[in-house]
């Protein structure tokens, strides 16, 4: 979702310019901050980002993109997966996307792939590619799984395509049809759980490619006190508290992270 500010539109990018008052309402009360998905020495894509999200470790070799998607698509991989574990999550999670190649690295990480278009099925709620269909896989997989990725592609989509009206728009339907429900699914939950809201790297839309740098970031703890972020994009985190500066922080901390005991 991440971009580059554009001269035309007063230096603002898509997000800046979109509707998101769910993603504005998480900053305020969760904790933002600016991540570096990929290390400066790994080749920039979708997939090493993901991979780098997920606390993945490039000294043990990047897989291909086709070796990602065969694993996705459930095919012969060609070459062996370089599986890889989430501490306290591997093998308890789930991942719900409509893209091959993210499919292959859930299954890297020994997260069950969700397939789309409703070839499973979580609690009664088919997983299709729909943007709500996610949403209710999501909030349907948090009752049985300690972990849940869910990863959207449209607005890296809309980059590639040039189109800066339909990555604003993206976001809005980001915002509407998935964040909304699940963020106030997990608002109201009586368990404790975290939420993060992430892109895995920008993508401009006025160079169709992807670019190196920061993405905004906010990771919401359901008890914890509000940091009172303004709003979600990638200038106002900025200077947020989010303490991750290094590639693969984000997941360390949220393994890291422990609730409170009962009687605090």
């Amino acid at each position: 979702m991440a971009d580059l500010p554009e001269k035309g539109t007063g230096g603002k990018t898509p997000l800046m310019l979109a509707s998101t008052p769910s993603l504005d309402a998480l900053a305020k009360c969760g904790c933002c901050g600016s991540l570096l998905t990929v290390p400066d020495d790994v080749p920039l894509s979708t997939e090493t980002a993901v991979l780098s999200l997920l606390g993945y470790d490039f000294a043990r070799g990047i897989p291909s993109r086709e070796t990602l998607v065969n694993a996705g698509r459930g095919f012969p991989t060609g070459e062996p997966l370089r599986y890889f574990v989430i501490p306290k999550y591997s093998g308890h999670g789930v991942v719900i996307t409509a893209s091959d190649s993210v499919r292959g690295i859930g299954k890297m990480a020994m997260l069950r792939p969700l397939f789309p278009m409703g070839s499973s099925v979580v609690a009664g709620f088919a997983t299709g590619s729909s943007l709500e269909e996610k949403a209710k896989a999501a909030i349907a997989a948090i009752e049985f799984y300690d972990f849940v990725l869910v990863y959207v592609e449209l607005p890296h989509e809309m980059s590639v395509q040039g189109d800066e009206d339909g990555k604003i728009e993206a976001l809005e339907r980001i915002d509407r049809d998935l964040i909304s429900p699940v963020a106030d699914y997990v608002w109201s939950a009586k368990m404790q759980m975290n939420l993060v809201v992430t892109g895995d790297h920008i993508t401009s839309w006025r160079t169709r490619r992807c670019e190196r740098g920061e993405v905004p970031a906010v990771v919401y703890f359901n008890d914890d006190l509000p940091y009172d972020t303004d709003s979600f994009n990638e200038e106002s985190v900025s200077d947020g508290p989010l303490n991750a500066p290094l590639p693969g922080d984000l997941i360390r901390r949220l393994i890291s992270f422990e609730p409170l005991p009962p009687e605090q």
